[in-house]
């Protein structure tokens, strides 16, 4: 995989010596202390805690000790250790935030877009959000929009000393313009105080303390495939009901295609959860490819859910 040598050079600079590519080992792996990769979905898992459920934001996720009263999430993992995870699942870096002395102005950042979600268990089950939930325009009412993130993988910088400048801000996901972020927005946003364009959205974040996980993958999946579970054996997709294994194969996509898929599977009251579940399971165990969501069909409260995916 290419971006390996993105990350060997990482591991070099930092005076570590880099290890021989890895091939997929299928299933949740550890990278690093704090960091996970799921590899069937190719999502990076981070350990994170709430720190801020109120007030203006820099940033969605810090390192401890930095920014903690201007992010939503702290996170203990070392930056860099999350950099060369994003690298092993086939990410692309950009470039943070940039002054441009030639042209005598800032360029916006760049880099692979990424998509930040959230998840945690509250006792009532597991939830996963998108970021973009989390905060919003300061004089935005209930109603509106979240506002859309754009995240990307700027991949911060390495010093001269060979010191990765992530690991000595803190700035892991930036909401505003920092030449150290290792994730921000693909459009610059001012730091002042005084501009600082969004606050966060404290009835849709959990208590401070409770323990989340960052999800962070490409955003360039396939587009999401809705089906209804009919019995625990056969799922009815586009007029035809098909058993997991002939599911996973209808849905493969073309060999060049490496894109993960996202698929809602829709059961009823006749349907048990451990059936779903199970479904889930042959399904990706014939060969889907992504993530997953389970959607029980309640008449009086159709939107209740459980995610199983990813992770």
């Amino acid at each position: 995989m290419m971006s390996f040598f993105i990350v060997a050079s990482c591991l070099v600079v930092a005076g570590e010596q880099p290890a021989s590519p890895p091939t997929n080992p299928g299933g949740v792996r550890t990278f690093a202390e704090g960091v996970r990769i799921d590899w069937p979905t190719l999502t990076v898992e981070v350990d994170a805690e709430v720190a801020l459920r109120d007030g203006p934001l820099e940033l969605f996720a810090c390192s401890p000790q930095t920014k903690e009263h201007e992010s939503i999430l702290v996170v203990p993992a070392r930056p860099l250790h999350i950099f060369q995870a994003m690298g092993l699942i086939g990410l692309n870096p950009g470039r943070p935030v940039t002054f441009d002395e030639k042209q005598d102005r800032w360029l916006e950042p760049t880099g692979d877009p990424l998509e930040l979600r959230i998840r945690y268990n509250d006792g009532r089950g597991v939830h996963i959000e998108p970021s973009q939930r989390w905060v919003k325009l300061p004089k935005s009412s209930a109603s509106d929009p979240a506002p859309v993130l754009n995240w990307v993988l700027a991949g911060s910088r390495t010093l001269p000393d060979g010191r990765y400048l992530a690991d000595l801000d803190g700035t892991i996901a930036c909401l505003v313009d920092f030449e150290s972020a290792l994730i921000t927005l693909g459009s610059r946003h001012s730091a002042d105080n005084e501009e600082l364009w969004l606050v966060a959205n404290t009835n849709e974040i959990p208590p401070r303390g409770t323990k989340v996980t960052l999800l962070i993958n490409s955003r360039d999946w396939r587009p999401t495939v809705e089906v209804t579970l009919a019995n625990e054996h056969t799922a009815g997709y586009e007029g035809q009901l098909h058993t997991a294994e002939q599911l996973a194969e209808v849905l493969r996509p073309p060999p060049d295609d490496k894109r993960p898929g996202r698929l809602i599977l829709h059961f009823g009251g006749d349907v048990s959860d451990d059936a779903a579940t199970a479904f889930v399971e042959k399904l990706r165990k014939s060969g889907w490819y992504g993530s997953t969501e389970t959607k029980r069909l309640r008449p009086k409260n159709p939107d209740k859910y459980r995610t199983f995916a990813p992770g």
